[in-house]
């Protein structure tokens, strides 16, 4: 499962802490920071990744580097099931779900008009899909420890 979305404010965003989150089937969930250099390539900083199966609270950032308009924050959700059956998305245990929260701060105290960064999720929605555009993706490392 993943999800990117463009930051369109003009707010600079100090990230401080992230936290992970799935239910049974997840196995890493990281979040990145995506900047667009001026040839068009995207440069990922990770912000945090982890098994979303150990203790849920928020750890410190791995960069806290601002984040700036026209940056995008990326998530990716890695999942593993052997059930003989279709996974849902949804709230209970027999559902999946992705979550990457980012605690956060800005400047002059206005916080993001933007609340959350959702995707359809597979099978509409992929970090590589052409209509997303982005590159450079780091497929190995945004789907292991």
């Amino acid at each position: 499962m993943e999800t990117a979305c463009e930051i369109n404010e003009n707010k600079t965003i100090h990230p401080i802490a992230y936290r992970t989150h799935t239910h049974s089937l997840g196995k890493v969930v990281s979040g990145y920071r995506v900047r667009t250099d001026e040839h068009g390539s995207h440069h990922w900083t990770l912000l945090g990744k982890r098994d979303p199966l150990t203790p849920q609270m928020f750890y410190p950032v791995e960069n806290s580097d601002p984040i700036l308009v026209g940056d995008y924050l990326a998530a990716r959700c890695t999942m593993i099931s052997h059930r003989k059956r279709i996974t849902e998305i949804g709230a209970t245990n027999e559902d999946e779900m992705c979550n990457f929260y980012l605690m956060y701060y800005v400047e002059n105290d206005e916080p993001l008009n933007m609340k959350y960064c959702f995707s359809q999720g597979p099978p509409n929605y992929y970090w590589n899909n052409p209509d997303v555009g982005l590159n450079n993706i780091p497929n190995t490392e945004a789907s292991t420890l």
